[in-house]
């Protein structure tokens, strides 16, 4: 199974953001200047909320124009499962999902049952953080919006995902970034936010 190990920080407004992504706690433990990626994600689930009910997440995401399909499941602590292919289409990927190990109850589900049911619209501003000798993490500012039919809310918020090494490492880290900054965590996915966005259009 895929693994992820994520943490978001709330952040807030784009100033912020631009300050902590200049700051020397980020710029000294970088080797390689900000990738700035376009990204457009969409986010499915069945009329009866099938995925829902089961806390998964599927979404496709283009990211500067390359589409990816992913699935995301819950795991114990900051982990989370996590599958992902390239393909542009549910009916190509879902296939592809169930090989590397997907819940094969997803992938059994014909593809035309899921349907759009909010999204994010962003651009996500990364780069690999050496943390130590032994850990690393991908830093990523993100600045968009989430969607749900015409309702919208904005999007600015800083994710630290776990390359390599221990996750107590990451949360270390992100224990420094918040102490630093005045951040606060950001309890939940993006997916979570924009579904709410659905209910209180209801």
């Amino acid at each position: 199974m895929g693994k992820e190990v994520e943490i978001k920080l709330e952040v807030g407004d784009l100033q912020l953001l631009d300050c902590i992504l200049s700051d020397p706690e980020i710029t000294g433990r970088m080797s390689a200047p900000f990738d700035h990626i376009r990204m457009e994600t969409t986010y499915f689930d069945t009329e009866d909320g099938f995925l829902a009910a089961r806390r998964w997440m599927l979404r496709l995401r283009t990211e500067n124009g390359r589409a990816v399909v992913t699935c995301k499941t819950p795991g114990e602590g900051r982990t989370r499962g996590e599958w992902e292919c390239e393909s542009e289409y549910l009916e190509d990927a879902l296939p592809q999902l169930a090989a590397l190990g997907a819940p094969a109850e997803l992938c059994g589900i014909d593809a035309a049952r899921y349907m759009p049911l909010c999204g994010a619209r962003f651009t996500r501003i990364t780069q690999e953080l050496r943390l130590s000798a032994e850990h690393a993490c991908m830093i990523c500012g993100d600045i968009g919006e989430l969607f749900a039919g015409e309702k919208k809310a904005p999007l600015c918020e800083l994710e630290l995902e776990l390359k390599h090494g221990a996750a107590e490492a990451l949360e270390e880290y992100a224990d420094l970034l918040k102490t630093r900054f005045g951040l606060c965590e950001q309890p939940r996915s993006k997916l979570e936010r924009a579904r709410a966005l659905v209910q209180a259009s209801v």
